[in-house]
């Protein structure tokens, strides 16, 4: 009987392993081409990568890639099964991939990928001193709603900007500055310094004549003459500073310069050029920050003097949520899928308040759980103007209500603190854009959507048009800019593109409107 089983052995081995062999993941493969996208030609020694979520990765992920052949042909193998994402990175073209992906499943052969690359475009040209001399050691960037590329000047005052993707670009030169005060001349003359200035001659982006840059194409000959502007002084008093404090700071965004509070609270800032700025004064002792309301200022060719900036101690906030109506209390539901499955209902959200500070200012998002009588408390506000938004519900916020004072819309003016409870008013009636996207062709599909604030960058709204072109968003009211963006804008950044960059359609909305809005796709 022994020698029986014995003898069955190899036999339940192979069975064995045929059975493991079966059920055990086998290796994926992808494989195509990378070509041009204007000439057709193959893209040789273009780097094409493959990025797989990997459970036994130390860090979750795996990249495995491969050169293209004098065919512009590659083969990656072997590939784990799962999610996979692509790249490519090839000297002198830009990207069209822009992180597809893929679900490869055992044994996969993924073939036959066409895979083209936009030959990237430059900008040349030189910038000239207000006198006309050239100008050297100034920083001149191309910009677009996606990107920028910079470079500076040499000697002769030109420059070269390469590897830019297709678009019509803002091009600028800032000359090197130090925000100090004019010198003093001994032929009583005034010091007139050169300016950020925008191509061809203007203090302005929205005054600059846009480049168009083509794929694989150069656009030369480009000339920048530097604009003067008077040396302009703003300056004040910080309040309310504690006694003994030092290393205060006086802030200005967008441009990044700052400048230190003297002992008696007063503060100068030189040479800042003409345009919209917000100041907020600062100071960090260890886990306390004490910071003043912002203030926005206009420069333009005349001091900006007397102004105050007073320090506000982190205050406290108790507020109490109230509903419009029932669907505004209840939990979030997901739309249906593109096609019209109802998706897995994921685990209730905690509802939650969060302050999140509006462009320009220094504070950062503040959010608190609300408990089951609707009540909340936020701790550590520090003061300034917030767009208000409530989690774990169905309805937007409809008006808010802090002491005495109540506004429409969500955004929460706290800049000189506290003035008492806050009421968030919520509702469901929301309002309806929709539309389709078009070229010259029809009705275009996949095409990104932005729906952003009048006023303000932060939190767009997103949209991609469906197979038909077609398109909707569901948003409380406001006003609103429409566009249809480039492919690859929401790339940039949480706040998308600037949409002065693209054709806008300006919309209010009241509560409950549905409107119909189609937009054209410009190459």
């Amino acid at each position: 009987m022994f020698m029986r089983w014995l003898a069955m052995l190899p036999a339940a081995a192979a069975v064995l392993a045929q059975t493991a062999s079966q059920t055990a993941p086998q290796p994926a493969s992808i494989s195509g081409t990378v070509t041009n996208s204007v000439t057709g030609e193959p893209i040789v020694r273009a780097h094409v990568m493959v990025h797989c979520n990997v459970a036994k990765a130390q860090d979750g992920q795996q990249t495995f890639g491969a050169l293209t052949n004098e065919k512009g042909a590659f083969s990656i193998a072997p590939l784990p099964p799962g999610n996979c994402s692509m790249d490519v990175q090839p000297v002198g073209f830009v990207g069209s991939l822009r992180g597809q992906s893929y679900s490869l499943s055992s044994g996969m052969q993924k073939e036959d990928l066409k895979l083209t690359l936009i030959p990237a475009g430059v900008i040349t040209g030189r910038v000239l001193s207000s006198t006309g001399e050239p100008a050297q050691g100034i920083n001149v960037v191309a910009e677009l709603a996606v990107g920028a590329g910079n470079t500076t000047t040499d000697d002769r005052g030109q420059f070269r900007i390469g590897g830019l993707r297709p678009g019509k670009y803002r091009v600028k030169a800032t000359p090197q500055s130090l925000p100090f005060p004019p010198e003093i001349r001994a032929d009583d003359t005034t010091e007139l310094p050169d300016a950020t200035t925008y191509y061809p001659d203007s203090l302005s982006a929205k005054m600059a004549q846009r480049l168009e840059v083509k794929p694989g194409a150069e656009m030369s000959n480009v000339e920048i003459k530097l604009a003067q502007t008077p040396i302009v002084q703003v300056s004040g008093k910080v309040t309310g500073l504690p006694p003994g404090i030092k290393d205060a700071m006086v802030n200005i965004q967008p441009s990044g310069q700052g400048s230190s509070i003297k002992p008696d609270g007063t503060f100068s800032l030189w040479r800042l050029d003409p345009g919209k700025y917000t100041l907020q004064a600062q100071h960090w002792a260890g886990q306390l920050q004490l910071q003043s309301a912002p203030i926005e200022i206009e420069v333009t060719s005349v001091n900006l003097e007397h102004l105050e900036l007073r320090m506000v101690p982190p205050f406290e906030i108790a507020g109490q949520l109230r509903f419009d109506d029932d669907q505004a209390r209840e939990p979030v539901k997901l739309p249906p899928g593109r096609n019209g499955t109802s998706p897995q209902a994921p685990p209730p959200q905690p509802r939650s308040v969060q302050l999140v500070a509006l462009a320009g200012q220094y504070s950062g998002a503040r959010d608190v759980i609300v408990a089951a009588d609707d009540a909340f408390t936020l701790e550590g506000v520090q003061p300034g103007r917030y767009r208000v938004t409530v989690a774990g519900v169905s309805g937007y916020v409809k008006s808010l209500r802090i002491g005495e004072k109540e506004s429409e819309g969500d955004v929460l003016d706290v800049r000189n603190g506290g003035a008492g409870p806050l009421t968030i008013t919520l509702s469901s009636n929301y309002c309806e854009v929709s539309g389709t996207v078009s070229d010259a062709k029809g009705p275009v599909a996949d095409v990104t959507i932005v729906l952003g604030w009048s006023e303000d960058r932060t939190n767009p709204r997103i949209a991609r048009s469906k197979s038909d072109g077609t398109y909707k968003f569901r948003v409380p009211p406001g006003k609103y800019k429409l566009a249809a963006v480039d492919e690859d804008a929401m790339t940039w950044g949480f706040q998308g593109p600037d949409l002065e960059d693209y054709e806008t359609e300006a919309i209010e909305l009241s509560a409950g409107d549905k409107i119909a809005k189609d937009l054209v796709q410009r190459k």
